[in-house]
């Protein structure tokens, strides 16, 4: 997406750029997932990994249980999902589907975890 603006009479030129960097691991235990990013781990119960599996949203949750953000397989309106996605404390987390399903289905032992960077990328056009 481009939007052209005028700032003190220079055209600049506005796109929206993403960026992920490696944020942490996922990983499947007896009682759900566990999400060790930075050092915190936050968790999605079983009973709430039936749910997400349903495409439902699913509660993130720390040692306490105590919610600390939103789980959802991402796109919402679609059959086809790509990514597994979290929301926890303003900071949105990806992680691939398939390798998402290769931890559930305990094909794989863990996988990494990306959180997202949404930013505006400024460049002047002269």
């Amino acid at each position: 997406m481009v939007v052209l603006d005028l700032v003190c009479g220079d055209a600049m030129r506005k796109a929206m750029g993403e960026t992920y960097s490696n944020a942490g691991i996922l990983k499947k235990t007896g009682n759900g997932l566990v999400m060790d990013i930075a050092g915190a781990e936050f968790f999605v119960l079983k009973e709430d990994l039936s749910a997400l599996m349903r495409n439902q949203m699913a509660d993130v949750v720390n040692h306490e249980g105590e919610e600390e953000g939103l789980s959802w397989l991402s796109p919402l309106i679609s059959s086809r999902k790509r990514d597994m996605t979290a929301l926890i404390d303003h900071h949105i987390y990806i992680v691939n589907y398939q390798e998402f399903h290769r931890v559930v289905q305990r094909d794989q032992r863990q996988t990494v975890i990306k959180e997202y960077h949404p930013q505006e990328l400024w460049s002047a056009r002269k």
